[in-house]
């Protein structure tokens, strides 16, 4: 029988379209990676649809000639290309913003706007989400290397069956050869090898799959032969034509039960088609036990199996419907088209599944209207909207199916039917659930709802699907209550999660989108036994409840249900990859919230089930982003020692990386940056200069595209040596920064790391007494405004008291604490630093012009703060120290000269403990100290408020050493490349 995708797909070979994606996704993923910083989801998204693809590529590469008949594998592909083309299509003018003719603030903000766009942030999700799909249907449906073994058994097994079957005829049904075959739930085939054991479920398809065929050939035989007269309409037939659905429960006797029943069918089929020349003549009973079959199997998810006996079904339904009594026949074959439909949509064979339920609705269109016809017409048309939606039409055509169908059911009065409830009995009501009288069709009406809830959705109308979708759930609760079968359970677990989304945020409050993600997560984990699908949809709607969570604000209920997704996660044999990334998308919502503490803790768990699947170069850079966001979510939450540890971690990674792939190098400079970067903030600047040094061998610094990760390096070299009271060599590394900054192409004016390189600069300046440090200070604030970075506004206005600027000094102070007031609330010490820094230099400034109260106020805000946290950044005892130092000159400077005494005792205690326990330290507060002192506003200063006791007398500063930086420029450049 021919392939009616191939049609659809004009003969794209599964190779084609597998080579076409490839260089799509390749093409995807360098345009992303220009832009990473705005793009990370899509980054990420990029480098796993590659890795899908290419994974696929490989597999295929081997075995080909098998995949190439697997259309459903085939259409994902295809269906996977197009969804990438669509979202590659929209990136594209965004991704190409890099080339604008826009400069500036304006093209970031551009560029920010239309990463913002709902739409594309729904089209990136919707291709992760197809992505994952297409790898799944790959996997379960070929289970790659047991697909290959059977394709190679199939000879074999196909020959054996046919010397079995010959004797058919005289095969008696009975319990007791069925069971013999099948056997207990333990039973394996005493005929194999001794060291080959198959599953009960293999040995049970393959079985049917071989009667299957022989029913096929069969039939074929016998419809080559001679043609046979219709007969009279059987007792079925004549009755008036009605519908009913049953679903098997998935219970082990239940699913045994339908085995045992597909086999004794089957068997008995055979048997009649074969006794066919003794006399009989049964065409209308064959067309209806062949459409029995066909749902018995689909029941038993042998999808291949149940549509060649839905083809015959249909095929002896067409040549009933030719009768005189066509009227009887026709809603029979309409009956079994959309049945057809169900399979080829289940195979993946979605064109055919158009073609057969669109013949299904004209054939309706010619029987007389019923209750019944116009029923399963509105039924049809619900699946309809499905099937278009499948093959790539506009949404708006499903939608019009999907509310034509519910139009027809509530002219019809479903709307106003009430549930009866199963009152089925015996032993066929342990195995196979039957929707009674009108049940059924109460249940079509609500597929109906939640199709049309599910395309007015795409169509962005999402208060109408809110409303379509809780009428649809009313429905499901009810016939989950009434019928208790898991078919009703998962149908209001899947919908409550599908209402939860985040799009239906604007429409029903985070409240009731909590409830919805609870209901779906409790009846996901009541289901006994739970498939890998079941499995995967319980982690769904577990991380949506965290997210949720999140959204409201209960951050530690969050972080309860993401460890108990992780939990489950760890367990899950298939798809990994894409539930860490939700995992990932969490923990990064939890930073968002400015929840660091709940973040670090995500992200810990992430690295430690990714730790467990690290096993080539592709997953390894995905475990070093894990590593640098987790460093990232330590960093805010002040564990600068684990973050220290994850930091040396990571770029050890990077280096093997970049050792194996030059396209690694901006990575490892990047890890290397913040691995200095975090080494200063331990305590070890040797350890970052070390670092920093070793890339300057390692690295072309000249290198195209790695310029900015460059200067960050510099500048936290040049604060290094800052940091060990080395001036000269500060100096001469920003000498080395300026340089090399001449030397690229970039908008200085844009780049972050060349803020930093200014503004580190202002500091050796500073300390070296020279005024160029204004100029480089005033260079750096724009570039940081524009970056969204803490202005170091409270540096300008130390630089401005240096200067004798007194009053712009304190203008700048002042506005330095009020900008910087966005991050006092935070409960994150490494942000409220940002604000206490600025507190200090207002504190000084209003010292100097005589507020001795404000100034009081403030420096014992920032000691406080300084005591309580430097434990945990070892670089803040620095400050501490300054603090101390402040505060006691301070009193002492008002006449409270006992609370300037205690001070001096504590920051006395402070060196003496850290020359104990870390000397390095102590040296770097010693040197911080002195430069501070040698500083113009503190002299001028202590000049005004020249002190009365003896409580601060200090001995003299080290000066340090004399340095010159000598650049081109007067001052910092700035300029466009």
């Amino acid at each position: 029988m021919a392939d009616p995708l191939s049609i659809t797909l004009a003969a794209i070979t599964l190779g084609t379209a597998l080579k076409d994606l490839t260089e799509l996704a390749l093409k995807l993923h360098e345009s992303f990676k220009k832009h990473a910083h705005n793009m990370r989801a899509a980054a990420s998204l990029a480098e796993d649809t590659l890795e899908i693809v290419q994974d696929l590529e490989s597999f295929y590469s081997a075995r080909g000639d098998l995949l190439d008949n697997l259309p459903d594998v085939r259409d994902a592909i295809a269906r996977l290309s197009r969804d990438m083309q669509s979202v590659y299509d929209q990136c594209l003018p965004i991704l190409q913003l890099g080339n604008s003719q826009e400069r500036g603030l304006r093209r970031t903000l551009f560029k920010i706007e239309q990463w913002r766009s709902r739409k594309v942030e729904s089209d990136i999700r919707n291709l992760r989400e197809q992505a994952n799909k297409c790898y799944r249907r790959f996997t379960r449906h070929t289970q790659l290397g047991t697909a290959v073994a059977l394709g190679e058994l199939k000879g074999a097994v196909s020959e054996g069956f046919s010397a079995t079957t010959r004797q058919l005829s005289i095969l008696q049904v009975s319990d007791e050869n069925v069971n013999v075959f099948i056997g207990s739930t333990c039973a394996v085939l005493s005929t194999l090898p001794p060291d080959v054991v198959l599953s009960e479920d293999l040995v049970f398809k393959l079985y049917v799959r071989g009667h299957v065929r022989k029913l096929d050939d069969i039939l074929q035989n016998l419809a080559s032969k001679q043609s046979y007269a219709v007969e009279e309409p059987d007792e079925h037939h004549a009755r008036p034509f009605t519908t009913h659905f049953s679903y098997l429960f998935r219970t082990s006797e239940a699913i045994e039960y339908a085995r045992g029943n597909a086999v004794t069918e089957l068997i008995r089929v055979q048997q009649r088609l074969l006794n066919i020349g003794a006399g009989g003549n049964p065409i209308q009973d064959g067309a209806w036990a062949l459409d029995n079959l066909s749902i018995d199997l689909r029941e038993l998810e042998m999808y291949s199996e149940s549509l060649i006996l839905s083809t015959w079904s249909v095929d002896l339904y067409k040549t009933l419907s030719k009768s005189h009594h066509w009227h009887v026949y026709v809603p029979h074959l309409a009956l079994v088209f959309f049945n057809h439909a169900l399979l080829s949509y289940k195979t993946g064979n979605f064109a055919q599944a158009m073609a057969m339920g669109t013949e299904c609705l004209s054939l309706l269109k010619t029987c007389a209207p019923t209750f019944a016809t116009e029923a399963l017409t509105a039924c049809v048309l619900s699946e309809s909207a499905l099937f278009r939606h499948a093959i790539g039409e506009h949404y708006s055509a499903s939608l019009q199916d999907a509310e034509d169908s519910v139009a027809m059911f509530e002219r019809l009065g479903v709307d106003q039917m009430a549930v009866i409830g199963s009152q089925q009995g015996g032993n066929y009501a342990t195995f196979v659930l039957l929707l009674e009288g009108s049940d059924h069709v109460v249940h079509d009406y609500a597929n109906g709802l939640d199709a049309q809830r599910a395309y007015l959705h795409d169509g962005g109308r999402y208060q109408d699907a809110l409303n379509a979708g809780e009428k649809a759930l009313r429905l499901y609760r009810v016939l989950a209550q009434h019928y208790k079968h898991v078919h009703f359970q998962y149908q209001v677990a899947s919908l409550c999660h599908s209402l939860c989304d985040y799009v239906f945020r604007d429409v029903i409050p985070l409240s009731s989108a909590l409830e919805y993600a609870q209901e779906a997560v409790q009846i996901w984990e009541e289901v006994q036994g739970a498939t890998a699908i079941e499995e995967e949809r319980i982690l769904d709607s577990l991380a949506m409840q965290t997210k949720i969570l999140v959204e409201i604000g209960r951050p530690s209920d969050a972080l309860t249900v993401f460890q108990k997704l992780a939990r489950r996660m760890s367990f899950i044999a298939t798809n990994q990859r894409m539930y860490i990334h939700k995992m990932q998308d969490l923990a990064s919502s939890l930073f968002s919230k400015k929840h660091y503490v709940d973040a670090a803790t995500a992200s810990r768990t992430i690295v430690k089930i990714c730790r467990q699947t690290t096993d080539s170069v592709s997953t390894s850079q995905r475990f070093l982003t894990n590593i640098l966001d987790h460093v990232k979510h330590c960093a805010f939450a002040n564990y600068l020692s684990e973050a220290l540890i994850y930091s040396q971690e990571a770029l050890a990674i990077a280096g093997q990386q970049r050792l194996q792939d030059a396209a690694f190098i901006d990575q490892y400079l990047f890890c290397v940056d913040r691995a200095g970067y975090l080494s200063l903030e331990a305590g070890y600047p040797e350890q970052a200069i070390n670092q920093c040094y070793q890339v300057t061998l390692d690295i072309d610094s000249s290198s195209f595209g790695y310029d900015k990760r460059i200067l960050g390096i510099i500048a936290t070299k040049a604060l290094a040596y800052l940091r060990l009271g080395r001036l000269s060599l500060a100096a001469a590394t920003i000498v080395e920064g300026y340089d090399h900054a001449e030397s690229i192409a970039l908008i200085l004016q844009e780049e972050e790391y060349y803020g930093q390189l200014l503004y580190v600069s202002a500091l050796v300046h500073r300390c070296g007494g020279k005024q160029d440090a204004l100029t480089a200070i005033k260079a750096a604030i724009p570039i940081f405004k524009f970056c969204g970075w803490n202005q170091q506004l409270c540096t300008l206005s130390d630089v401005q008291a240096d200067m004798g600027h007194d009053a712009e000094a304190l203008c700048t102070a002042e506005e330095a604490v009020q900008s910087a007031g966005q991050y006092a609330p935070s409960s994150a010490p490494f942000v409220n630093h940002f604000y206490r820094t600025s507190q200090y230099s207002l504190c000084l400034r209003l010292f100097y012009n005589g507020d001795f109260t404000r100034a009081r106020q403030l420096i014992l805000e920032v000691r406080a703060f300084y005591e309580w946290h430097a434990h945990s950044r070892n670089a803040w005892f620095i400050d501490l120290a300054r603090a101390l130092r402040a505060e006691g000159i301070l009193e002492c400077a008002s006449d409270r000269h006992v609370e300037g005494a205690a001070a001096r005792t504590r920051l006395d205690e402070l060196q003496q403990r850290l020359r104990g326990t870390h000397p390095d330290l102590a040296d770097q507060v010693d040197v911080d100290l002195n430069y501070e002192r040698m500083y113009p506003a503190w002299k001028r200063l202590l000049e005004k408020h020249p002190l009365t006791c003896s409580h601060w007398v200090e001995e003299e500063a080290i000066t340090g050493q004399e340095y010159t930086i000598t650049h081109n420029h007067s001052h910092p450049t700035t300029h466009s490349a």
